[in-house]
């Protein structure tokens, strides 16, 4: 599975991790493993419905006073984690990148930088439970949109800062971002949300590629009204080299057909099989509804042909419905090659197959041949 992060109206860390719950990742199990390491808190999850749609909103509390730690403490908790190497070393490798960007902020050196510098208790749960929950998802790959940067300034404890602050700025160099304009001077990017894609995001794109098959949006504690959505999706294979042969996922287009007459079915499926789209069209007689003479047309295209392929198909057809299905098809390896029938050198189609190669005549240099000799098909084969 991958992941791509849809960044456009912010990220932080309880966004993030509220996200990944909304795809469906039970957080009880990551508050036993906090609490198995020292860290006794609470994580509560629940439902939440801005105008970015329906999400869900994280919140960790613990009862007693927080402590200043040191980057050498929390990294002495993340190791004590019960989670697996990667994910530990990836909780370790943000907080890293947290605390070197914190000292550059404060002027000081990384050792000097404390916990309440780059957040607390729930920051600690934050980037270990966003590792920990991207592996429990099974996200072998996450992706994110540009980040939104815009001029605007914040009250904080060290004094009016600018924003993004000056963390975040320094986590931000190197990634794309686009100019953002909220209603209000607020933190969008947080110095905790720029670690996690520091060390997460694997690319930066517009927008994800594949199969979408689920969408988490994570509130943060700012009010507004949009979040930051987590989209979970399968790739999609690219088109095999048929020179390689191997595994493609092609698009089948199906509908019945009751109401053409043969010469509007026959300039229909001469349209359809000459779109350079069309990688097949088949037409099957039967009988429909009412014992009407009906049939079925199957169209084969390339997933991201599907769009114009399926508007061919209703503009030549008039047909009311059309069906849709992704396939896996297997590809023999193939190439380009000449054969000699009846006397006659033609372009044909060379394919492998259990390790012997075969040749087979192309279909309009065999019709080329034979008009040149005025004969029928059959006869070029048998002489």
């Amino acid at each position: 599975m991958r992941l791509y992060l849809d960044c456009g109206h912010g990220i932080s860390g309880d966004m993030t991790l509220a996200a990944l719950n909304h795809l469906g990742v039970d957080l009880a199990p990551f508050e036993e493993i906090l609490a198995r390491a020292g860290i006794v808190c609470r994580i509560s999850a629940r439902a939440e419905i801005r105008a970015g749609g329906p999400g869900r909103r994280v919140d960790v509390t613990w009862e007693d006073e927080q402590p200043l730690r040191h980057p050498s403490d929390i990294a002495a908790i993340l190791q004590k984690l019960a989670v697996s190497e990667a994910a530990r070393d990836k909780a370790l490798n943000v907080l890293d990148a947290l605390t070197q960007a914190e000292a550059h902020a404060h002027g000081i050196p990384a050792e000097e930088v404390h916990f309440h510098e780059v957040g607390a208790i729930d920051t600690l749960a934050d980037i270990a439970g966003v590792c920990w929950a991207l592996e429990t998802l099974g996200v072998s790959e996450v992706t994110a949109s540009p980040l939104p940067w815009f001029s605007g300034s914040v009250q904080c404890a060290h004094g009016l800062i600018p924003l993004p602050a000056p963390a975040t700025a320094y986590l931000m160099r190197g990634k794309p971002v686009r100019t953002a304009a909220p209603p209000a001077n607020e933190e969008l990017v947080t110095p905790t949300g720029a670690a996690l894609l520091h060390v997460l995001a694997e690319s930066f794109a517009d927008g994800p590629e594949g199969v979408l098959t689920a969408v988490g949006t994570g509130y943060g504690v700012r009010p507004a009204p949009a979040g930051l959505r987590a989209l979970l999706f399968e790739s999609v294979p690219a088109r095999v080299s048929h020179q390689c042969g191997g595994h493609e996922q092609v698009l089948q287009l199906e509908t019945h057909l009751d109401h053409l007459t043969g010469e509007e079915l026959g300039m229909a499926l001469t349209a359809l099989n000459a779109l350079p789209q069309v990688l097949d069209a088949l037409w099957l007689p039967g009988v429909g509804k009412k014992n009407r003479p009906a049939g079925l047309l199957r169209v084969l295209c390339a997933p991201c042909d599907g769009d114009a392929v399926s508007l061919a198909v209703l503009r030549h057809t008039h047909t009311l419905g059309l069906r849709r299905q992704r396939l896996e098809r297997v590809v023999l390896p193939r190439e380009a090659a000449v054969c000699e029938q009846g006397g006659a050198t033609l372009a044909a189609k060379a394919y492998t197959l259990e390790g012997a190669r075969y040749t087979r005549p192309e279909a309009d240099s065999v019709r080329e041949e034979v008009e040149r000799l005025g004969v029928g098909a059959p006869a070029l084969r048998f002489r």
